[in-house]
């Protein structure tokens, strides 16, 4: 496979832009923020999920009593510290023993996949897709590259759905080894370019639910899984991502180090940067020092910040200093729906 060759416009996805997407509105259930997830959880009505959110509520309570106060994250965090102590802890003296905890996690990963499913499911290719990723989608060229923070599929769905000849889920995914990469017709555009640097860049650092990757010593040799079917009727839906733990071990994985790697010289070569609906989190240090690396000696000319938070947009300014004090110029939006609108008369 030749070099990571990634164009000049690159295009960041926080949690927001799927909390803005046109398909989410109006929704009861939305596509959850760290600090709202359990929100979310609890707005979900119906069967089918009736008992992960019954079980996962009660297992919060139970550890945190009533009137928690929990993101996503931190709970995450906790119980993987949990896992930690429990197995140092002698098993006569164990509140909880590793398996339980295991329960607990494994509870907590469907509850995640059921709030995505409700609030943003994609899983088939005629589903509705957001007008404002498409506006995205039809601004950009081979080469150039969305970086995603999220785990969902909204933006997967509008690359298929309106990325004609220019996204391939084969090689715009940029594993390692696109011969790998099995299932990738189903998330590929019509007529998919064929070729590695022909392809819209889409680089998922976190994982995605449709993703089944291999680890362990078959990590550089197995198949890489595009799941047709994000979501599971029963037991807890097999997807690979990087939880929002406080620690991301990202280098034990070969795959995502190789994203990882590529989103680092995406960002460096990049004359425009658009982030959408993204924050920097003060606990997410290795997103914050991705790009304050890749930053150090960028030639970046233009900011586009789309995000209503003042606060957010302060302290993107801060890690974008650099480019900031050599001339780059920002553009600032409230809403991903704002963004999208100048997009449809102007370029990116």
């Amino acid at each position: 496979m030749p070099p990571f060759s990634p164009g000049k416009r690159v295009v960041i996805l926080g949690a927001g832009a799927s909390r803005g997407a046109s398909t989410s509105e109006g929704k009861l259930c939305q596509p959850p923020l760290n600090a709202d997830f359990f929100t979310q959880l609890q707005r979900i009505t119906g069967a089918k999920h009736g008992k992960k959110v019954t079980s996962v509520v009660a297992d919060i309570v139970g550890l945190f009593g009533p009137n928690f106060s929990l993101t996503m994250e931190e709970y995450f965090t906790q119980l993987e510290s949990m896992a930690t102590m429990s197995r140092i802890a002698p098993s006569k003296d164990r509140t909880f023993s590793p398996a339980e905890i295991r329960e607990k996690r494994d509870r907590l990963m469907s509850a995640l996949a059921a709030v995505l499913e409700v609030s943003t499911d994609v899983s088939k290719k005629a589903s509705d897709v957001c007008s404002h990723h498409t506006a995205i989608v039809d601004r950009l060229d081979p080469q150039d590259t969305i970086i995603s923070f999220n785990y969902d599929c909204v933006v997967d769905h509008a690359l298929r759905r309106t990325g004609m000849g220019k996204w391939s889920a084969r090689y715009g995914y940029c594993f390692p080894t696109p011969s790998r990469v099995e299932g990738y017709e189903r998330w590929s555009a019509d007529d998919p370019p064929a070729g590695a640097n022909k392809t819209i860049n889409l680089l998922k650092l976190h994982g995605s639910l449709n993703w089944q990757l291999p680890s362990g010593e078959g990590a550089e040799t197995e198949a890489i899984r595009l799941k047709q079917r994000l979501y599971e009727q029963r037991g807890t839906p097999r997807f690979t991502i990087i939880p929002p733990e406080f620690v991301k071990n990202i280098a034990a994985d070969p795959n995502f180090e190789a994203l990882w790697r590529n989103a680092e010289r995406a960002i460096r070569g990049a004359e425009v940067i658009a982030l959408v609906g993204f924050s920097f989190t003060p606990t997410d240090l290795h997103v914050e020092s991705l790009f304050r690396i890749a930053l150090a000696k960028s030639g970046l000319k233009t900011l586009v910040i789309a995000n209503p938070s003042q606060a957010d947009r302060r302290r993107i300014r801060s890690v974008f200093a650099r480019p900031l004090e050599r001339g780059c110029v920002v553009r600032q939006y409230d809403y991903l729906s704002d963004f999208a609108k100048h997009l449809a008369d102007n370029p990116l």
